[in-house]
């Protein structure tokens, strides 16, 4: 990587597709166009095997980054996948087609592997680290849970817990109390191991990522949040509005994207879970996350070369 070459990342999640071009310059990258699509390439499965009609949406989404590349001339991609393909039956097959259509395998990553790439996208930005920085992703499959003293991650977990997988406990979305407290109580459980393993100091930054943390946020900056990022007690406020919709599909809140109405109840419900299990009160929020981390690491690495 020299100065002015071009690079690309690809993050396939389990509910978004990622798209990052940037440009090498004398001392870091700099971005220069930044997409986001909607795939739900983990939709239906549950069973362990990706549905036709999943890899049928995210090919097509794939096929539009490519047409996006070709304005960029011949450009180095790095695709990672995350739980969306880890464990999948069919997942193979699936990565062979992505090789055909882009020229490049998608590196499907470990959980723990995933957490450092999510540690490092959010602290390239940071100035200054404190006492310690916990960075958490809540994607459509996992969350994952990152933290370190510096610009490198010292321990990271991946947790089962994500806001498409969630959709199972709001049966043929259907939104009751009893639905959310479900999926809520499952989260917590889930969380209060993690950071259990963690052993996090009490003192640190609490910095959040992903389309889920960032859709709370906007809705709260709609509704007049009483503090900067994230805090419990106005999440705790969201929570009570939401259950005056009785349909995942119904629910609408000013600033929430439509394409994130059908899962934001089990957002809503793992960003609560964390809070508590975390005992926190507030969380700043990053735009930055794993595609960030692809390229940062790919820096790091022609640096060390």
């Amino acid at each position: 990587m020299t100065t002015g070459s071009t690079i690309a990342a690809i993050d396939m999640g389990s509910n978004s597709f990622h798209l990052l071009i940037a440009e090498m310059t004398h001392s870091h990258w700099q971005p220069c166009y930044v997409a986001e699509r909607k795939v739900q390439l983990a939709a239906g499965s549950e069973g362990g095997v990706l549905q036709l009609a999943s890899q049928e949406r995210a090919l097509q989404c794939l096929q539009e980054f490519k047409q996006i590349l070709s304005s960029y001339g011949a450009v180095p991609i790095h695709i990672v996948a995350t739980a969306s393909l880890r464990g999948m039956r069919n997942a193979g097959e699936f990565c062979e087609q992505v090789q055909c259509l882009l020229g490049v395998t998608p590196e499907i990553v470990s959980g723990e592997e995933e957490a450092e790439l999510v540690y490092l996208g959010v602290c390239s930005e940071m100035a200054s680290f404190g006492a310690g920085q916990l960075v958490v992703d809540i994607g459509g499959g996992s969350t994952e849970l990152a933290f370190g003293e510096t610009e490198s991650m010292l321990r990271g977990r991946s947790v089962a817990v994500g806001c498409l997988s969630y959709l199972r406990y709001f049966p043929e979305g259907r939104l009751t109390k009893v639905d959310f407290d479900a999926a809520y109580r499952a989260a917590r459980r889930e969380f209060d191991r993690a950071v259990a393993e963690l052993a996090v100091p009490r003192l640190m930054t609490v910095v959040g990522c992903s389309g889920t943390l960032l859709a709370v946020e906007q809705v709260l900056v709609a509704r007049g949040k009483h503090c900067a990022g994230i805090c419990r007690a106005d999440l705790r406020s969201l929570v009570r509005d939401l259950q005056g919709f009785s349909h995942l599909d119904s629910v609408i809140f000013v600033g929430l994207p439509e394409d994130r109405q059908s899962i934001f109840a089990s957002g809503l419900a793992i960003v609560l879970a964390l809070f508590d299990a975390l005992n926190i009160e507030q969380m700043t929020v990053s735009e930055r996350g794993l595609r960030e981390g692809i390229l940062e690491r790919c820096y790091l690495a022609a640096g060390a070369d």
